[in-house]
């Protein structure tokens, strides 16, 4: 009878000890769990050879800033996903709404796989643009069309995932970085 009682206590011992304070996480059975920052601390952009700045996560990390181009490339390691963005000066060869046409059409390639493309207005101290929401199991669920008051200045901006996940259990991530982007272009320069 004592060894009952003292496998009964000790049962009891281990189970106290083995408990950590767990906070529950609900997400549907098989999703990743994915953890976003608290506070998010930004870091500005800029170089020689583009005539734009801005600020970005401090999570990203620039992988393409070609002296000669103005193209550049933001790594987020965490989220497997990158932001890709392109410069272009309107002028005698293509104005500001033939290449917003080119942009438009190559968004709308993404019609085979996308369930909706929602284009949406968007006006930031920079200028006016398109942002373009691309809705289903896509690899770029955000590109953006941006120009400045003259109509000179275009840059394009587009999100990219590099994971073959389904887009419903990387909806938080994509969530967070369009409200990571928003704020990219709220910090968006032209020089």
């Amino acid at each position: 009878m004592q060894k009952q009682w003292l496998l009964y206590i000790l049962t009891l011992l281990l189970l106290g000890a083995g408990c950590e304070s767990y906070v529950p996480y609900p997400r549907p059975f098989g999703f990743p769990r994915i953890d976003f920052p608290e506070k998010t601390t930004y870091t500005g952009f800029s170089n020689e050879t583009c005539p734009l700045k801005f600020d970005y996560p401090d999570y990203g990390k620039i992988t393409r800033d070609l002296p000669d181009s103005c193209w550049v490339d933001i790594q987020f390691p965490l989220y497997d996903c990158k932001w890709h963005f392109t410069y272009r000066i309107a002028g005698q060869n293509k104005d500001k709404d033939a290449h917003f046409e080119d942009y438009r059409r190559l968004i709308y390639k993404h019609s085979a796989k996308a369930t909706q493309i929602k284009e949406s207005p968007i006006s930031v101290p920079a200028g006016q643009g398109v942002l373009f929401e691309i809705y289903g199991n896509v690899g770029t669920p955000a590109q953006v069309f941006l120009y400045d008051s003259t109509e000179t200045h275009i840059a394009m901006m587009s999100f990219y995932f590099q994971t073959a996940l389904k887009n419903d259990s990387l909806q938080p991530v994509i969530n967070y970085m369009k409200g990571e982007i928003k704020h990219t272009l709220e910090t968006f320069q032209w020089e």
